[in-house]
Parts: C-alpha cells; structure tokens; sequence
C-alpha cells in the first residue's frame, strides 16, 4: 500500500482496510498503550517496590542487630560491670578537696629533697572538668640537670596522678644564683638551670560538687 493510500484511509472505515493495515494499526496502537503503560504504571510501580525491597533489608538488618545484642546482653552487663570497677579504681588515684593541700607539700618536699631550690610555687584557680577538677600550679625551681630529671621522676613515681606541662629549661644568668644552687644539689661547680613549669594534679568531684554543676550549666542555658 502507497503512502497516498494510507493517507487516504478513514477511521470510520476501520473493518474496510485491508488486512495487513489493520493489524499494522493494531501494533502501532499496541506499542504506544505498552510505552504508556510502562510510563506511567508499571514504572512507577517497580520503583516503589525496589524502594519497600531496601527498606524491608534495612529492617532485617536492625532485627538482626538487636538479637545480637539481647544474646549478648550478659556479657555486655559484665562488662559494664568491668569498666565501672575500673572506674572506681582510676578515682581513686584522684585526690579529694582535702587531699590537695598535702599532695602539693608533698610535690614541694621531692624538690627540695633532691636540691632544687623553689622560686616560685603558686596554685592557679582550678579549672572544673566534667567529673573532676584539674587543679594546677605556676612553678620555678634552680637547680642542677640531673637533680631536675630526679624531681620529676619522683613527681611521676606518686600514688596520685600528677603531671608536669610546659617545661622550660634555661642556664641561670644571675651569678648569685648560680653560686647557691649548685650548692645545695650537693655538685659544686656545676651549671645552674632554671626549671619553669606547670605541676598538674586532679581531684574528683564529690556528689554535691557535680549537682551544683550540672544545675548551674542548667540555669546557664535556659
């Protein structure tokens, strides 16, 4: 059949076409309600169902999580347990209020005691941390090098935790000084240093110290 032919065909005359253009018309009219079908239905549809696919895996995969964690749950209790004791082991390497006092002669005897010479001792404001308290002090100390190396293995040998930060070693310039330091390190002769650091030791906060922080952060917020 010509084109003039096909352009001359009415639908109205549909069942008068020949048959070989019927069912081109057939196929033609098929492929364009498949293409709409798919567009708009079937697609749409696939996409949705490839979507509850991925969730339905990701709701396995939390099931399947938290079995494992109610089978582990006894051992997960214990070591909660474990962390607590060691919690509780760690605080009391801490220093209480009461404690500070003593713990800083204590820092000042193991300078002395091995001939340094303190220029300077002076605790600064402590510094609240979350559940405790960092507690340091401004410190100067003359003396000689392995006298300095002593006092600070005997600082990190105490039962409490204390820590040295900042250190600045330096030779002494004033002549006094270094006629009076070596001295009392027991080396005559020796060169006179001068040690500036900051001894940091922490104290845990007691119950009513942690309740007062948390109401004030409380009131800061609101």
């Amino acid at each position: 059949m010509s084109w003039d032919e096909i352009r001359n065909l009415q639908p109205d005359d549909f069942f008068r076409w020949p048959l070989k253009t019927q069912l081109g018309a057939v196929a033609v009219v098929a492929l364009f309600l498949g293409i709409f079908f798919y567009l708009f239905l079937l697609k749409p549809l696939n996409e949705q169902y490839a979507s509850l696919q991925g969730e339905e895996e990701f709701l396995k995969g939390q099931v399947r999580e938290k079995q494992r964690l109610a089978a582990h749950y006894d051992e997960y209790q214990q070591q909660l347990k474990e962390i607590e004791r060691r919690l509780r082991l760690m605080l009391r390497q801490l220093p209480s209020q009461t404690e500070i006092p003593s713990l800083l002669d204590d820092i000042t005897l193991a300078g002395r005691s091995r001939g340094l010479d303190f220029e300077l001792f002076q605790p600064l404001p402590e510094q609240a941390l979350e559940f405790n308290a960092e507690v340091p002090v401004k410190i100067k100390v003359l003396g000689g090098y392995d006298a300095m190396g002593n006092f600070a293995a005997a600082v990190a040998a105490m039962p409490r935790i204390v820590t040295l930060h900042d250190l600045d070693i330096k030779r002494v310039a004033d002549a006094g000084a270094a006629a009076t330091a070596p001295a009392q390190s027991g080396a005559a002769g020796a060169e006179v240093l001068r040690l500036e650091c900051t001894a940091k030791t922490y104290r845990y906060l007691d119950e009513a110290e942690v309740k007062a922080r948390a109401q004030a952060q409380k009131e800061a917020k609101s």
